[in-house]
C-alpha cells in the first residue's frame, strides 16, 4: 500500500512538473511572439483606413529607436517598454513639403505617436493605443526583395546607420534631401545638412548591389559588442515603405557584403562635418 502511494504521489510529481515546464514554455513563446522588434504597414489611422498610403513603422529593439515612413516624410524617435506599457520618445521627422492628403495624414500619424502609452499584438497585427484608445493600427511586414520599379526615383530612398555604447551613441540618417545626424540617444537634438548630389549618386549605386532578400541575415564577422567590447551597430536601409534592418554588429567590424556600404555612410557623415 505504501509503494503504491509513493509511485501515486511521484506519478503526481512528474505531472506537475511536467505541466509547469509546459506553461513556461508556452509563457516564453508568448513574450517571443509578442515582441514589437520588425516593419509594420500601418492600416489604419483612428477609425480611418490608410493602408493604400504605403505607409509604415519599424521597431528595434537592439537599440530601442524606432523609424518609418509617414506618407511625405521619414518619422524617427526612441521607445521603452514596459510589459505592454510603450513610451515613445521625441519624435522627429524630416521637414520635406507634400501636396493633397499626405500632409493631413501625415501630421494625424505624428500626433497619434506623441500620445501612445500601451501596444498589443494579436495574430500579427499591431494596435498603438492612447488612453485605452487604438489610434493606429498596423500589420507585420513580410521581408520581401522586390525594389521600386523605377530605380531612377530615389525619393523614396534612406540609410540609417546607428552605433549605441553604454557612454556613446551615433545616429546618421541620410536621404536624397538631406544628412540628419545625432549624439543625442533620445534624438531630441538633431543636426541637419543638406546632402551633395554626387555623395548621393555613389551612396545610391551601393545601396543597389544590396540583396535585401539576405540582408537581414547576414553573418557577423565579431560579437564583441555582445560583451561591451564594441559598440552595438545596426544599418538599415529604407525603400519605398519597407525598411530593411540588419543584424547587429561590431561598429568598426560590418559585414563583408556591406561594409564598404557601411564606410561611405560614415565618410559622408565626417566630411560633411568638416564643412
Amino acid at each position: 500500500m505504501k509503494l503504491l502511494l509513493s509511485l501515486f504521489t511521484l506519478l503526481l510529481a512528474v505531472t506537475a512538473c511536467d505541466s509547469t515546464k509546459k506553461t513556461i514554455d508556452s509563457n516564453q513563446k508568448m513574450q517571443k511572439e509578442e515582441t514589437l522588434s520588425g516593419t509594420y504597414f500601418i492600416t489604419h489611422v483612428g477609425n480611418n483606413d490608410v493602408s493604400k498610403h504605403k505607409l509604415a513603422i519599424t521597431f528595434d529593439e537592439s537599440t530601442n529607436q524606432f523609424s518609418g515612413f509617414a506618407g511625405c516624410n521619414q518619422f524617427f524617435g526612441a521607445y521603452s517598454i514596459d510589459n505592454n506599457s510603450l513610451l515613445l520618445n521625441n519624435v522627429g521627422a524630416s521637414k520635406k513639403l507634400c501636396h493633397g492628403d499626405a500632409m493631413t495624414i501625415e501630421d494625424h500619424i505624428l500626433k497619434a505617436l506623441g500620445i501612445v502609452d500601451s501596444f498589443s499584438i494579436d495574430d500579427s497585427i499591431l494596435s498603438l493605443s492612447g488612453k485605452s484608445t487604438i489610434l493606429i493600427k498596423a500589420s507585420k511586414a513580410e521581408m520581401v526583395s522586390q525594389r521600386p520599379a523605377a530605380k531612377s526615383n530615389t525619393s523614396g530612398t534612406s540609410i540609417k546607420y546607428q552605433a549605441l555604447t553604454r557612454g556613446s551613441f551615433d545616429f546618421i540618417l541620410i536621404s536624397s534631401s538631406e544628412i540628419i545626424t545625432s549624439n543625442d540617444q533620445s534624438l531630441q537634438k538633431l543636426d541637419k545638412h543638406s546632402i551633395n548630389q554626387k555623395d548621393w549618386d555613389g551612396l545610391n549605386a551601393l545601396i543597389e548591389k544590396v540583396d535585401l532578400e539576405t540582408f537581414q541575415n547576414l553573418n557577423v564577422p565579431s560579437t564583441q559588442h555582445q560583451f561591451d567590447g564594441a559598440a552595438h551597430a545596426t544599418l538599415a536601409i529604407q525603400i519605398g515603405d519597407i525598411e530593411y534592418m540588419s543584424p547587429t554588429f561590431d561598429h568598426g567590424n560590418p559585414p563583408t557584403e556591406i561594409d564598404a556600404l557601411v564606410n561611405k555612410v560614415l565618410s559622408i557623415k565626417e566630411n560633411t562635418l568638416k564643412q
